[in-house]
């Protein structure tokens, strides 16, 4: 109940100030702000996110009416995230933006924009080993008035379909989180947007291919206590462009530098900072009025992210139970000792999974034996069975 409580207080803030964003790592307690790792959550592991990003910027521009205009351009999203660790490899996920600015006249967001329907199948490479793998299957469903937003990567507002490969590395075996960390992410979006009509202003627009583009990026992540440090570098290339009315036709490239914060095993929070690496193109939509062209950009600047990450049912809470008891140890022998008594432990532990490794392809090894010894009597006895049947004719 207590959990229930902390979970409604942060859905609460977060709705109120209306910066949440649907990115980021499914990992409850840790992880990259956008990429996702190749570790899936335990078996009946839930985690909840609630995920923000904003930007704005003041322009001036002359459009034919008007010599001088200024104009504020806002971007602001947000939206919730919900985890659920399947089995060893399997894991499902649901995320929904809540909120986006859409710049449209009158109403100028749209409450609730789409809904994101993921399947994760991870962890692979079941042996010891500091590198894992992974696949994740996305589905977009448009469930927005709006969509083809402006500052935002493009959305056709049909059904969409993506397929990402995962890869991570860590050095510790034992839990991954805790050592240094790399991930790289690697996909494909198919927008499923042949045919699709842009009527805007009375301006109508008709795709005639689909759009396809390749996303991916890298994140490295460094944790010391109840930090964690992370630089990430993520960015898309359209393999067929959006049509001419797409607000976002172009590639980018960002990096984001960030920092999270662990304040218990149930809460982390975090915060990170989007810098486009790529040139400020300007947006050459059809759909924009005359004079705005060169004025709005394809994508923002900068962005600002924030997150909170909560573990309502995970095993983040043993581990955090054993590091109480192993503190309560540490006052009364000595930090030194036992903290060599832990490593050594650990040592076991990894030397006892290698051990049992070997065991499993000796196994392997003497069952592929067996079968050939088999298959080699059992042609013997046809033989023998031959030449005696020979003989008795």
């Amino acid at each position: 109940m207590k959990y229930f409580c902390h979970f409604i207080i942060v859905v609460v803030i977060l709705s109120s100030y209306n910066l949440t964003a649907v990115a980021g790592s499914e990992q409850g307690h840790r992880g990259p702000l956008y990429l996702s790792t190749a570790w899936n959550l335990s078996k009946g592991d839930l985690t909840f996110h609630g995920n923000s990003r904003f930007y704005f910027n003041n322009k001036t521009f002359t459009h034919q009416d008007d010599p001088t205009t200024a104009v504020t351009f806002w971007d602001v999203q947000g939206g919730i995230n919900v985890y659920y660790g399947l089995g060893k490899h399997y894991q499902i996920g649901l995320s929904q933006i809540l909120y986006q600015d859409n710049h449209k006249p009158g109403k100028g967001y749209n409450l609730p924009d789409d809904l994101f329907l993921k399947a994760k199948f991870g962890s692979f490479l079941d042996r010891p080993n500091p590198f894992k793998f992974g696949i994740t299957l996305m589905t977009r469903v448009p469930i927005a008035k709006n969509h083809n937003i402006q500052l935002e990567p493009y959305s056709a507002g049909r059904v969409e379909f993506g397929v990402i490969g995962l890869a991570s590395f860590s050095k510790d075996l034992i839990y991954p989180e805790d050592g240094l960390n790399t991930h790289l992410n690697l996909g494909i979006i198919h927008h499923n947007d042949n045919g699709k009509k842009f009527d805007e202003s009375n301006i109508e627009y008709i795709n005639k291919k689909n759009s396809y583009e390749i996303i991916g990026g890298m994140a490295l992540i460094y944790p010391i206590s109840k930090f964690d440090f992370s630089m990430e570098l993520y960015g898309n290339y359209n393999i067929s462009k959006p049509p001419p009315a797409a607000y976002s036709r172009h590639n980018y490239l960002y990096f984001t530098p960030g920092i999270t914060y662990k304040t218990s095993y149930w809460l982390s929070l975090a915060c990170g900072f989007d810098f486009r690496l790529t040139k400020n193109k300007s947006n050459k939509s059809h759909l924009l009025p005359s004079g705005m062209t060169n004025v709005l950009p394809t994508y923002p600047t900068w962005r600002v992210n924030f997150s909170v990450k909560i573990n309502l049912i995970s095993r983040f809470q043993r581990r955090f139970e054993q590091k109480e008891q192993l503190d309560s140890v540490t006052s009364k022998k000595g930090e030194t000792n036992v903290f060599e008594e832990i490593a050594v432990e650990r040592k076991k532990v990894e030397n006892a999974e290698l051990e049992l490794e070997k065991i499993r392809d000796e196994r392997k090894r003497m069952d592929e034996i067996l079968i050939r010894l088999r298959k080699a009597l059992e042609l013997n006895d046809k033989k023998e069975k031959s030449e005696k049947d020979k003989k008795k004719k």
